[in-house]
């Protein structure tokens, strides 16, 4: 099909169509009120009859479409010319195919919006998605002093709040995301590790209830050897048997059904231990275990091999919560002549004080500001500043004899009290050589490193640094 369009040289009756209506002159009333008429072929000489219906209906119509599309006036002769035609343009179109390209999109614009995406996806949930990686990280180097609390201080007891206060150091341990173990790779001071690396059973929850109570000991012994220190009166009570953990190498993949690491869990305490060969649960069988020294006792007579019975309750059960399991003892690995159940007791004691110590620690878990905890107590329970002018950060187990054992991530520690500020930093001297060079190089002269093995030591090296001696009752 062929369109042929023509646009034809100017005359009036054009103009008059495209003039505009401002331009042409409206039509008088007499011809406004006027009825339309023709001749028809059937009428006589000066005689009219009124147009048909038909075409008065298409008159009308053709008339108002073209006044919608542009006002026009009654009569060419009174209206001005606006448009001059000057030439005729004839143009020939193929309406069969369309001559108007439309517009085009680049080709790699959907695959790239599309690897955008997927680029936004990946990078959140590297983000945020966990992967079984753990780590070792610089924590803080927290003050002391504004954790303690003491209430009921007897007569002749006095408390000083220092000035300034040592601090206990932290190490960041917490599961990573993708993007965060990246992170951890390329910093030379962040460890990352595998579940099993890092827990050997890979048991998160387990191992946190390890450190929290582990935390808890380390608070009740760092008062029992302050106040021992200072002259006061403190004692032990003994606490119960509890499950604190097991040794990996007792509880390999293939150990026997009944070894303790298969029936028990972390937290449990054993209240009941029936010890004969078939495990009946008689009462005149059965022993009660009230301190952790009952369960030595009880299994002093057992045999390597024998099936006893236990009567447990789970960590944070209800005290009318048990249950009841069986358990193949076996001979310690230290000694082949003494029997075991197999696991690792938590040190339940706790000590008995002439008035009440408290010591925030938020959800902080592990034992190793035992030693810190100590010497904070002694400079709030004794007078003159125990912490030198550079600020001064400690980190160590505590005994009840008052020695300093080794700690874990020594260099991330060391890392945390650099950035608090602190100048000096004790460690225990039982730690790995290799660690104490490693942690020195980290900070570099900016801390100075001090390893201890004792409580004196501590206190020794805290006033050649410029802290004042301890008074001691």
């Amino acid at each position: 099909m062929m369109l042929v369009t023509s646009e034809a040289s100017t005359t009036d009756t054009m103009v008059a169509t495209t003039a505009l209506a401002t331009r042409a002159m409206p039509p008088s009333p007499a011809i406004r009120s006027a009825r339309f008429f023709t001749s028809s072929p059937n009428a006589t000489e000066g005689s009219s009859t009124p147009l048909g219906v038909d075409c008065s209906v298409r008159w009308l119509c053709a008339r108002c479409l073209a006044g919608c599309l542009q006002p026009t006036a009654i009569s060419a002769s009174k209206a001005k010319a606006v448009i001059a035609a000057t030439r005729t343009v004839r143009s020939v179109s193929d309406t069969r195919e369309d001559k108007v390209a439309g517009a085009t999109r680049p080709v790699w614009g959907v695959p790239f919006a599309t690897l955008a995406f997927l680029v936004i996806v990946a990078v959140l949930g590297a983000m945020v998605w966990p992967m079984q990686r753990f780590e070792t990280a610089p924590g803080r180097a927290k003050l002391v002093a504004p954790r303690v609390s003491i209430e009921g201080a007897t007569d002749g007891v006095g408390i000083f709040e220092p000035d300034r206060s040592v601090r206990f150091v932290t190490a960041l341990g917490s599961e990573l995301a993708p993007l965060q173990s990246f992170m951890g790779w390329i910093d030379p001071y962040v460890d990352v590790q595998t579940c099993e690396q890092r827990f050997g059973d890979c048991d998160p929850d387990a191992n946190r209830t390890i450190q929290l109570g582990a935390m808890s000991t380390a608070k009740e012994i760092a008062s029992f050897v302050a106040l021992d220190y200072l002259g006061l009166d403190a004692s032990f009570d003994m606490g119960p048997a509890q499950v604190g953990g097991f040794d990996p190498a007792l509880c390999p993949d293939d150990a026997p059904e009944l070894r303790a690491c298969r029936v028990l869990s972390v937290g449990d305490t054993i209240l009941k231990v029936d010890l004969t060969p078939q495990a009946t649960g008689s009462a005149d069988d059965t022993i009660d275990i009230d301190v952790v020294t009952d369960l030595s006792k009880a299994l002093a007579e057992a045999e390597p091999g024998d099936v006893i019975r236990l009567v447990v309750r789970p960590f944070d059960a209800p005290a009318d919560e048990v249950r009841t399991v069986k358990v193949e003892l076996m001979a310690s690995p230290d000694d082949p002549n003494r029997t075991i159940i197999g696991f690792n007791a938590r040190d339940t004691r706790t000590v008995k004080l002439p008035f009440e110590i408290g010591i925030d620690t938020d959800e902080i878990g592990g034992p190793s500001a035992g030693l810190a905890f100590t010497v904070a107590l002694i400079d709030e329970l004794s007078p003159g500043e125990l912490s030198p002018p550079g600020g001064v950060a400690l980190t160590g187990t505590i005994a009840e004899d008052g020695s300093v054992g080794p700690i874990g991530a020594l260099v991330q520690k060391a890392i945390a009290v650099k950035r608090s500020g602190a100048r000096h930093f004790i460690v225990p001297a039982g730690q790995d050589p290799a660690d104490v060079e490693a942690a020195r190089r980290a900070v570099g002269a900016s801390v100075e490193i001090e390893t201890v093995s004792t409580l004196a030591e501590a206190l020794a090296a805290l006033e050649r640094w410029g802290g004042e001696p301890v008074t001691r009752g």
